[in-house]
């Protein structure tokens, strides 16, 4: 019982330690973007200029659409695209254990959107 409770607790201090910052949103936000512009704009020189670019500035950016929600262990991004008075336009996604996951996409960004 001892062990199972201090596994826990060190398992919850680690998920405290290792919950992302902003700063580390900004950097996986920039990572993603490059290679989602990667690989819209090809691996050519130009492609990959112009993957930078993009990444670079949504990196600098993307605090300013950005919300985040701190719950201790792990925290929430919600990236709204579009402003506050419009719906359907946010992206989020769950920062716990120095990782990020993606749990919501705007509806534009869907892959079968508007190809049935």
């Amino acid at each position: 019982m001892r062990t199972a409770l201090a596994v826990a607790v060190l398992a919850a201090l680690a998920l405290v330690l290792l919950n992302p910052s902003m700063d580390d949103f900004k950097v996986f936000v920039e990572s993603r973007s490059e290679q989602l512009l990667l690989n819209e704009t090809g691996d050519s020189a130009f492609g990959r200029a112009l993957s930078s670019i993009g990444s670079s500035l949504a990196g600098t950016f993307v605090d300013r659409v950005t919300t985040r929600n701190t719950y201790g262990l792990f925290s929430t991004y919600t990236v709204d695209l579009d402003g506050p008075d419009e719906a359907g336009e946010e992206w989020r996604f769950v920062g716990i254990g120095g990782r990020f996951l993606e749990i919501d996409r705007p509806e534009s960004m869907e892959k079968d959107a508007g190809h049935e």
